[in-house]
C-alpha cells in the first residue's frame, strides 16, 4: 500500500458560493461557505399540465377496453385546459407554456389554475395569496358517488 501526503489548496478566492435554479419562478441564493445558514432557501414553481393519460403516445393497460378505436385520440397529447371566455374546463391539445393550462399545488392541497392568477415577476418571488386564483373544483353541489358525468369547473376557494 501506498500513501502521499496531500495539503489543501489555499483559496484564491471568496468563500462564496452562487446556488441557481433555472426556471421561470427560480432563486438564486449566495451561500458563505464559512458562514451556512439553513434560513437561505432556493425554490421554483413547479408547474403541471393534468393531462388524460391514454391520449399521450398510446399507453393503456391491457385490462381496459379502449373508448375509440380512433388513432389519432391515442396521440392527441389532450390536457385540462380553460376558456378565457366561458371559464370552462375542457380537455385540448397540450399547448407547452399556454397559462391555461398550466395548475400549481397549494399548501392545503388544492390544485389553483395559474392562468386565473395575476402574472408576476418571477425574480421577485413572494406568496400568492390562495384568495386571489381560482381553484378546479366538480360543478355539482354534491359528491359524484351514483356513476354519473360531472363537469369540472373554476371557483374561488
Amino acid at each position: 500500500m501506498t500513501s502521499l501526503d496531500y495539503a489543501w489548496d489555499e483559496p484564491v478566492l471568496p468563500p462564496f458560493l452562487m446556488l441557481t435554479v433555472k426556471g421561470a419562478g427560480s432563486s438564486e441564493v449566495v451561500c458563505c461557505m464559512n458562514d451556512f445558514q439553513d434560513s437561505k432557501q432556493l425554490y421554483y414553481e413547479n408547474f403541471i399540465y393534468i393531462a388524460a393519460t391514454h391520449t399521450f403516445s398510446g399507453l393503456q393497460e391491457p385490462s381496459v377496453r379502449p373508448v375509440t378505436s380512433n388513432k389519432d385520440a391515442a396521440n392527441a397529447e389532450l390536457v385540462l385546459d380553460v376558456s378565457p371566455k366561458t371559464q370552462r374546463v375542457l380537455l385540448k391539445k397540450k399547448e407547452p407554456g399556454k397559462r391555461s393550462q398550466l395548475w400549481r399545488m397549494t399548501d392545503t392541497g388544492m390544485l389553483c389554475h395559474e392562468g386565473s392568477s395575476v402574472p408576476h415577476n418571477p425574480h421577485k418571488p413572494s406568496p400568492r395569496p390562495e384568495d386571489s386564483s381560482m381553484i378546479l373544483d366538480i360543478a355539482g353541489l354534491a359528491a359524484v358517488t351514483d356513476n354519473r358525468y360531472e363537469p369540472l369547473m373554476l371557483r374561488r376557494p
